[in-house]
């Protein structure tokens, strides 16, 4: 089989040439549905969803029956899936859900392509989160996240050429369980990559009222298909799964940041120490100069002891490596290290995987999931929740929180802010 080879940091794209297709031309997909078990869900309709690039949301599009043994083929035409014009061309991205399940367990399938391919099989991830209470305070026990969709005998991948000479298949990315808790509407936390059982911290849970805790995991990959006598094709695709929610204890613990001022403020309330979890995105504020970090103001001096940051996007460096810094100053001039944590350490072979499993051409599910939970953001998306114990000389009233990140020539410039939701600051 015919593998493309990815040697750069660059984005992959896996679009694959051959004899162009006509817009009446029809092209095939095929799929299966399995219950939890595995058994498979014969005769059952399933809708296809579609965003058209020059879309926004999802749109139904068509339906599928299931046979005995839980397959479906999508016949569709060529010019449906791709977009193409004199200049350019683009695919539309489609999406199919399995029914929720009583329990509120589901899976949902993105993906694009351009030719004859096969589907990862959506089944449901048989897990529930069990929320007790611990010595500590709540604790949420869970099962392991289930495996990355097996290679198809059809199928090829993607490689990767190391540093040191070496081969390398970009596999679909390994789930890994994301306990996402949300309040309000809003995330309030997300932790991926934890054992079971994860107990919340009291400053995690702060002093929201209607704490829920879901399961959700996510795999992405790039599939090949080169069939004799067929024409070329990929799929990329973003596979999902998640459970129903359970109630938390309400948190207790009200941040002594609570309603301070902050810089940038955008003119008005400080959106990031309100408590409202809004994300707040910077290209929409249209500031200028560009944000390199939040200043907060403190009501008083004070001790610090922890922070909390929600939902940080910002603008990773070639390097691999991206630290969170937080400061402190009693007068806004002289300024104390409170923190220093490392937010990811990858080589250069790391990161070249990285990108190529989860590059900017997969593009997550348009706003809410199909479920209407929101978005699952991956890789180059992924937003920053971290718990940061800080440790302070001497009292403060100014709070700095950036991000170093290191590039190509080994300096570590402040990185450009593009989303935050919350900082929260106790004593």
């Amino acid at each position: 089989m015919r593998r493309a080879l990815v040697t750069t940091l660059a984005l992959v794209t896996s679009a694959l040439t051959g004899c162009e297709r006509y817009a009446e031309d029809p092209i095939f997909a095929y799929g299966r549905a399995l219950h939890r078990d595995g058994a498979p869900r014969s005769g059952e309709t399933l809708t296809l969803e579609r965003l058209h690039p020059e879309a926004e949301v999802f749109e139904p599009f068509a339906t599928a029956v299931t046979d005995a043994s839980g397959e479906f083929i999508l016949e569709l035409l060529y010019g449906d899936v791709v977009d193409r014009t004199d200049y350019s061309s683009a695919r539309s991205r489609f999406r199919m859900s399995l029914p929720l399940e009583a329990d509120g367990s589901g899976a949902t399938l993105a993906f694009s392509f351009q030719d004859d391919v096969e589907l990862p099989a959506l089944q449901a991830w048989d897990a529930h989160p069990v929320v007790s209470a611990g010595e500590a305070g709540p604790q949420v026990a869970f099962p392991p996240a289930p495996p990355a969709p097996p290679l198809p005998v059809t199928a090829d991948t993607l490689e990767l050429l190391s540093e040191d000479g070496v081969f390398i298949p970009i596999l679909p990315s390994t789930p890994e369980p994301l306990l996402s808790v949300t309040s309000g509407g809003e995330v309030l936390w997300r932790q991926p990559g934890t054992t079971s059982p994860w107990a919340p911290s009291p400053y995690v849970l702060e002093d929201f009222a209607s704490p829920q805790v879901q399961l959700r995991a996510a795999s992405a990959g790039t599939w090949l298909f080169s069939p004799l006598g067929g024409q070329a094709s990929s799929v990329d695709f973003q596979l999902e799964w998640r459970t129903g929610q359970e109630p938390l204890p309400a948190g207790t613990l009200r941040p002594v940041s609570r309603g301070a001022a902050c810089e940038p403020s955008f003119g008005g309330v400080c959106p990031f120490t309100d408590g409202q979890l809004t994300p707040v995105d910077f290209f929409e504020k249209e500031t200028d100069p560009r944000s390199y970090g939040v200043v907060i103001t403190l009501p008083r001096p004070i001790l610090p002891r922890q922070a909390v940051v929600r939902g940080l996007l910002y603008l990773r460096g070639y390097g691999g490596r991206d630290s969170l810094r937080v400061e402190g100053s009693e007068d806004g001039e002289h300024w104390q290290s409170l923190a220093h944590v490392v937010l990811r350490d990858l080589s250069a072979t790391e990161q070249s995987l990285f990108e190529a499993q989860f590059g900017f051409y997969a593009e997550p599910t348009a706003g809410a999931s199909a479920y209407g939970d929101g978005p699952l953001l991956l890789g180059m998306r992924e937003r920053v929740f971290q718990e940061v114990p800080l440790s302070s000389t001497g009292p403060v009233r100014f709070v700095r929180l950036s991000v170093e990140s290191l590039t190509y020539d080994g300096t570590t410039p402040p990185a450009e802010f593009y989303t935050l939701s919350e900082v929260s600051i106790f004593e």
